[in-house]
């Protein structure tokens, strides 16, 4: 059964990030606190847009070295490169306090994109289950994680009882080959949080809400069997 999706506006950026990173680590520490002994996991996307939630959620004073964070997606790059969202995570949110988190690789040295999305499922079963929070973002072309409008595996992707946690991802618009986890890989959440800034991007939301839109995130908003909270701002 799906859920009614929170929509908060806030008058700043600032205060949109300030309120994900409260609801992120309350989560994680309700998690934490729930599973001692197993720990929590966070998935988080790469970006601009999250870039102040990560340094506010950093500072957090949580069990850090009980936390695993896990990429929404990532480009088919090493860490080092500009280009990588693990490199992103690393330098914005495993800081301070949040330097102890583990966080899950998804680019493999030695092997094509195209292997990788099984060894990264077999990862993925080893982590507390469902994730504690997940933190997303959406593109002006409704995308989230790098489930985009173009790519042709998108209807296998947004199936949100589909077999398949983590899936390549190649579109004529990226130079890179991705990696994404799918829709019912994060609907195994136990909240999702949508972080999202901009006029237009509150169209496209509100177009996905009303239905009947086409873009990929209307199937998140439709499917969510979690708390959804959507974070906007200007």
């Amino acid at each position: 059964m799906t859920v009614p999706v929170d929509f908060q506006a806030f008058a700043s950026r600032a205060a949109a990030s300030r309120a994900t990173a409260d609801m992120l680590a309350a989560g994680l520490a309700s998690a934490l606190e729930e599973s001692p002994q197993a720990g929590a996991s966070l998935v988080v996307s790469g970006g601009s847009t999250p870039g102040p939630c990560f340094a506010h959620l950093s500072t957090r004073p949580l069990d850090w070295p009980r936390v695993s964070v896990v990429p929404s997606d990532e480009r088919w790059v090493p860490a080092q490169d500009p280009a990588s969202n693990e490199g992103l995570i690393r330098r914005q949110l495993l800081k301070g306090q949040a330097s102890q988190a583990r966080i899950l690789s998804f680019f493999r040295e030695g092997i094509g994109a195209e292997q990788a999305p099984k060894l990264i499922e077999q990862d993925l079963s080893t982590l507390p289950q469902p994730f504690s929070a997940s933190l997303l973002g959406m593109g002006e072309d409704g995308h989230f994680a790098s489930l985009f409008p173009d790519f042709t595996g998108l209807p296998e992707a947004l199936d949100p009882q589909g077999a398949a946690k983590c899936i390549t991802v190649q579109t004529a618009g990226s130079p890179h080959v991705r990696i994404s986890l799918t829709l019912s890989a994060l609907l195994d959440s136990a909240a999702i949080v949508l972080l999202v800034f901009g006029a237009s991007k509150r169209r496209v939301l509100e177009s996905a809400r009303a239905g009947g839109s086409g873009y990929p995130v209307e199937a998140l908003l439709r499917h969510a069997r979690c708390p959804l909270s959507v974070m906007w701002a200007p």
